[in-house]
C-alpha cells in the first residue's frame, strides 16, 4: 500500500491486492484443498475487507472446491462462513444480529443443498454435519421467536417461528427416506453390504431430539 494503511486505501485498491491475495491462497490450496493456515487467511481478507462482492464470490468458491472434493470439510465450513459473512454460530442464549443467521428461504436452498451431496455420498460426514447446523440454526431462532414478548408482528413472528420447525421436520422425512432406500437391496443408494450410513443416523438422532417435547420422536431418537 505504499505507506498506506488499510483505512486510507481506497476500495478498488483493496479489491485488487486482495484479489492477488485470494489467488495466490487458491494456488496453496490447489497443491493442498485442506490446508488450514490456508482457509484461515482466505477468511481473513475476506472479513477484513467486508465486501459484498467477495462474500458472494467467496460461496462461488466454496462450491468449486466442494465440487472438486465433497469430502473437503474445509470447502464446507468455508460456504458457511461466506453466507453468514463471518459471524459466529449462534447460541440460544447470545442477541446475534440479523446478519448471523440465514433467512428461511436460504436455509431451505442450504438444506437443499446438503441433502444433494448427502445423496451422492450417504457415507460423506461432510454434508450431513453442514445439513444439521443449517437447521440447527433455524431451530435455535425458532426457539428465540417464541420467547419475544408480545408486538405488533405476533402471528409473523409465530409463523416464521413455525416454519422454521417445519423445515427441520420436512428434512426428518427426507433423511428417514434415504434411510430406506439404502435398507433396501433393490434402491440406488444401497450398499453393497445393505449397511446404513453412520453419519446419515448420526443426523438424524440429532434432529430428531430436538424434539423434546414429542415423546414419539424422542424414542425413535
Amino acid at each position: 500500500f505504499k505507506g498506506k494503511s488499510v483505512q486510507e486505501a481506497d476500495e478498488e485498491t483493496l479489491l485488487s491486492v486482495a484479489r492477488k491475495e485470494l489467488n495466490y491462497v487458491d494456488k496453496i490450496l490447489d497443491d493442498d484443498s485442506k490446508n488450514y493456515h490456508a482457509w484461515s487467511h482466505r477468511q481473513w481478507i475476506i472479513r477484513t475487507l467486508d465486501n459484498p462482492h467477495l462474500w458472494s464470490t467467496e460461496i462461488e468458491y466454496s462450491h468449486s472446491k466442494i465440487l472438486s472434493d465433497p469430502r473437503n470439510n474445509s470447502a464446507w465450513s468455508q460456504r458457511w462462513f461466506a453466507l453468514h459473512e463471518g459471524s459466529p454460530i449462534i447460541t440460544a442464549n447470545n442477541n446475534s444480529s440479523s446478519k448471523s443467521i440465514l433467512s428461511l428461504e436460504k436455509a431451505r436452498e442450504e438444506a437443499n443443498y446438503a441433502l444433494s451431496g448427502a445423496r451422492v455420498d450417504p457415507y460423506n460426514e461432510s454434508p450431513w454435519r453442514y445439513l444439521v447446523g443449517v437447521l440447527m440454526e433455524q431451530w435455535r431462532r425458532r426457539d428465540a421467536r417464541r420467547t419475544e414478548e408480545e408486538d405488533d408482528d405476533a402471528d409473523d413472528t409465530e409463523h416464521l417461528a413455525e416454519s422454521g420447525g417445519l423445515l427441520v421436520r420436512e428434512s426428518i422425512e427426507e433423511i428417514k427416506e434415504m434411510k430406506r432406500s439404502m435398507e433396501d437391496p433393490s434402491q440406488s443408494l444401497s450398499s453393497e453390504d445393505g449397511g446404513v450410513s453412520v453419519s446419515l443416523l448420526s443426523a438424524l438422532v440429532d434432529l430428531l431430539e430436538l424434539f423434546t417435547d414429542e415423546k414419539e420422536l424422542l424414542e425413535e431418537a
